[in-house]
């Protein structure tokens, strides 16, 4: 009897140890954290000089940080070169990475790789200017057809009747400027009193948007006003137009860099249609973690535009919109 208790103790004490033991290993598994979700972002560029872009990359970083993500920020140096950011584009496919979220330099050349990523089971965000394809989870950006028609509403109030307009495009083939494009002209030739002249573009280069619009100055003395549909066609634009002091010559841009605004005070740029940056690259990256949870997102994510002109830049709510950093350091 002595011996079956002897044995029966030390049963008991070692089932207590391991079942312990499974627990505590439950426990830890449990508490164990998650590995953060893998993103690449590929954008049309990562030149440090684009304001917009170097605003986008802001929030999307906030954002990761927030939702844990673990996000790489990739794109060519040009916003031209399509050719680059495609093969960016596919090195970040073969990586394999949960989502990608792509600002396509071009609606139908990024259109294969799209369709090689949802081949490889990664979701794709589409941000900025989008693609012509169903596969993409939303679209995240300004609606720019109702920004072209604030461009558009603005210069025809602004430049004298009977005059002729010319507008000064950025990437042919790049979705912005096909629907701001498209959203000016809609308004001007609703407007019916003005002549629209062929549009420029100028490969995002500034010093080419400065040359056509030193040519456009010199071969059509009726020229009452330019649209320019970036910032970097608004900054060329504006500096030939200050160089050769032809105030008489109205213009009306797109988006805020700090020139820009400065431009505006100046008065050589009447006004410009700005866009919200800091939310799209937030709620791009917001998109891609529930994305890859499975829930279904809405197909188009509009995250702003306001018109921007010397009498209410100086608004506080302007102003929180124009310089976003300067809000946000204020808040830390």
């Amino acid at each position: 009897m002595r011996r079956s208790v002897s044995l029966f103790i030390p049963g008991i004490l070692l089932s207590i140890l391991l079942g312990g033991s499974v627990i505590i290993m439950l426990i830890a598994g449990m508490a164990a954290p998650k590995a953060p979700m893998r993103a690449i972002a590929v954008l049309k560029t990562i030149d440090v000089n684009m304001e917009f872009w170097e605003v986008v990359k802001t929030g999307m970083r906030t954002a990761a940080k927030e939702f844990d993500v673990e996000l790489e920020i990739r794109g060519p140096q040009m916003e031209s070169d399509v050719q680059g950011q495609i093969k960016i584009m596919e090195d970040a496919i073969a990586e394999r990475p949960k989502v990608i979220i792509l600002a396509a330099a071009d609606f139908s050349d990024l259109v294969g790789s799209v369709e090689n990523a949802k081949k490889k089971g990664i979701r794709v965000i589409t941000i900025d200017s989008g693609v012509n394809s169903s596969i993409p989870e939303t679209f995240v950006a300004t609606n720019n057809i109702e920004a072209g028609e604030k461009m558009g509403v603005e210069m025809a109030h602004r430049a004298t009747e009977g005059k002729e307009i010319a507008l000064v495009n950025h990437i042919k083939g790049a979705t912005t400027a096909i629907e701001r494009e498209e959203g000016a002209l809609r308004a001007i030739k609703k407007d019916g009193r003005f002549k629209i002249l062929d549009t420029r573009y100028t490969n995002n280069i500034e010093e080419n948007a400065y040359g056509i619009t030193l040519e456009l100055l010199e071969t059509h003395r009726n020229l009452g006003g330019i649209m320019a549909m970036n910032e970097v066609s608004t900054v060329g634009v504006a500096r030939a137009l200050r160089d050769k002091k032809r105030s008489d010559v109205r213009l009306v841009g797109f988006d805020n860099s700090l020139f820009e605004v400065k431009l505006i005070e100046e008065g050589i740029i009447d006004a410009t249609v700005i866009q919200q940056p800091f939310n799209m690259g937030y709620l791009a990256v917001r998109a891609a973690r529930t994305a890859n949870t499975g829930k279904r997102l809405e197909p188009f994510i509009d995250t702003g535009s306001l018109l921007i002109t010397v009498d209410n830049m100086y608004h506080p709510e302007i102003q929180k919109s124009l310089f976003p950093f300067a809000e946000r350091e204020a808040r830390q």
